[in-house]
């Protein structure tokens, strides 16, 4: 069998290996074949993937993760791939959320009438529609639109944050300070360029404080 696809194990992903010079759908193949091999090895859990040594397109990426979902049981909670090399520093923010507690990943999107509630920290791989509701005892992070309505640290904490790739809540709360309307319309996810400008937002100063995550890491 060829080596298009080469499968490790990592204590928190599995790296995914790609060629670099066959052509996609070679690679699609091989990538295939590879997970069927390996899904024993793989196993049904919660892992992040990781795709490496290959620069994706966005929607080459959504079918390399869509023929995996097919040929094993693996739930996805993230994905790291070249094309979001630039985003170093958000993938260790998300992290560093998950080490203060106990966290829910959620991919996919969050559709009007949806609600989601954890008794930790949430974050979302995926867009929050309007008419959708979040609400966390800890922190939220969504990697999309949010369009919806958030509450972060349900039970009063102060120190609990919001942060988003758009950052566009219908209403937002955390602790029990609630942010002035700052929706004027809604954000159309298929037309605004998905590079966005990561966002976070917590309480300063007996307000809630909305930052550019890079200005927010340099003040930390």
């Amino acid at each position: 069998m060829n080596n298009y696809v080469i499968l490790k194990g990592k204590k928190d992903r599995l790296l995914i290996h790609l060629n670099e010079e066959v052509d996609f759908l070679t690679l699609r193949d091989s990538l295939v074949d590879k997970i069927k091999e390996a899904r024993n090895f793989i196993g049904n859990g919660h892992m992040a993937i990781e795709f490496t040594n290959r620069k994706l397109s966005e929607l080459e990426e959504n079918v390399l993760i869509d023929l995996i979902k097919s040929n094993c049981n693996l739930n996805i909670t993230y994905v790291f791939s070249e094309k979001s090399a630039g985003e170093a520093e958000k993938i260790k923010f998300v992290k560093s959320i998950s080490e203060e507690g106990f966290t829910k990943f959620y991919r996919g999107t969050l559709r009007s009438g949806t609600k989601l509630e954890y008794n930790g920290n949430i974050v979302i791989l995926g867009d929050v529609n309007p008419g959708a509701l979040i609400r966390a005892k800890g922190n939220v992070i969504v990697l999309g639109f949010l369009n919806g309505t958030v509450y972060a640290g349900l039970d009063g904490d102060r120190n609990a944050f919001i942060g988003a790739t758009y950052m566009n809540p219908v209403q937002m709360v955390i602790g029990h300070i609630i942010a002035p309307p700052m929706q004027k319309k809604i954000l159309d996810t298929n037309r605004v360029d998905r590079k966005g400008g990561f966002k976070i937002a917590f309480i300063r100063d007996k307000e809630i404080q909305i930052e550019d995550f890079n200005s927010r890491l340099l003040n930390d």
